[in-house]
């Protein structure tokens, strides 16, 4: 609780700080990064915490964006609209859940896909939701006493919602049920035998990640002010999966370091070359067959051997210097 603590004020001041050391472009992309770390999270929970590996997690953040786009133009209160837009992506992760829990690896990664593609599909041939085209909105997120239409107002709202889903998710996996969760993952049988219900664990993981992945889409919405059906498509189900796969599984922050790595690369290398696209594929290629712990387990490891190589290096100091005083002696 402690850690979880101090990780949490850190991340506050850093999002406090973070704004008058950037620039209004890195601001920008410091925003949508934030919004990317909750979608990755809570992919992160189901796959590195749960075992299960989703192609259709695009889904729920559609899903998201969509209810905040539809109901703002009869709802004009933010805090209603994402509430929704949570409730209604836990209760389509209840419902597809249901059925895509029986199964596990692969079977499990193609139901989800066809969820999302169902979606794609529905949400791109009805004129009702805007086609193909995509819907667009005017709302501006509205705290109920000012509405918010600077660039660093909408950073600090993210933010806030993004420090607030770190906390509840860590405290998630920190809890008996994430407990249980990593338990599954490591070895069903024995949680079996041992009379521990792992589809209830399964499926509630898979409820919360899919609430947090629509609180995600519906902040998405009040950044862009626009939801289309390639919310639902394969490039950004592809897409968060690499995130994750990049910063890491099994712990909160590694998928958050993927999403920001993977916009910086975006916006950065996309503008040197058109073929940015391939450089993302061959650090993902590269992490998967040498690294699988993603580029904070790297970072971990180096910091490691860095202070294994200072105290060798310290220890030998301080023979030397025994060695040196003891012929001094004689």
């Amino acid at each position: 609780m402690k850690k979880t603590l101090i990780s949490f004020f850190l991340l506050v001041v850093a999002i406090c700080i973070l704004p008058f050391i950037m620039s209004p472009f890195m601001m920008y992309m410091m925003t949508e990064v934030l919004i990317m770390g909750i979608f990755a999270m809570s992919l992160g929970l189901i796959m590195g915490f749960g075992g299960l590996h989703s192609l259709g997690h695009s889904a729920f953040f559609g899903l998201g964006a969509y209810t905040v786009v539809v109901l703002s133009q009869m709802v004009p209160s933010m805090y209603v609209l994402l509430l929704v837009a949570i409730l209604i992506s836990c209760a389509f992760a209840l419902v597809t859940g249901l059925i895509a829990i029986r199964s596990k690896g692969i079977f499990f990664l193609m139901l989800t896909f066809a969820f999302t593609q169902m979606l794609y599909l529905v949400f791109s041939q009805s004129g009702y939701w805007g086609g193909a085209d995509g819907l667009g909105t005017s709302i501006k997120p509205n705290l109920g006493f000012v509405e918010l239409t600077s660039p660093l107002g909408l950073f600090y709202l993210i933010g806030g919602f993004f420090t607030l889903s770190y906390l509840l998710l860590r405290l998630f996996v920190n809890s008996p049920l994430g407990t249980g969760l990593q338990g599954v993952m490591e070895n069903e049988n024995r949680m079996i035998a041992l009379g521990y219900n792992i589809r209830n664990y399964k499926m509630i993981a898979y409820i919360v990640a899919g609430g947090f992945a629509g609180l995600a889409g519906g902040l998405y919405a009040f950044k862009t002010q626009f939801a289309s059906p390639d919310l639902f498509g394969v490039h950004m189900a592809a897409t968060v999966i690499i995130m994750v796969y990049i910063g890491g599984m099994g712990t909160l922050f590694g998928p958050v370091l993927g999403a920001a790595v993977y916009i910086f690369l975006q916006n950065y290398v996309s503008t040197m070359t058109d073929r940015w696209s391939l450089i993302m594929g061959l650090i993902f290629i590269a992490l998967v067959l040498f690294d699988r712990g993603g580029i904070l387990q790297l970072v971990q490891l180096l910091s490691k051997k860095v202070m294994a190589f200072k105290r060798t290096t310290n220890s030998k100091g301080v023979s030397l210097n025994e060695f040196a005083k003891n012929k001094g002696v004689e």
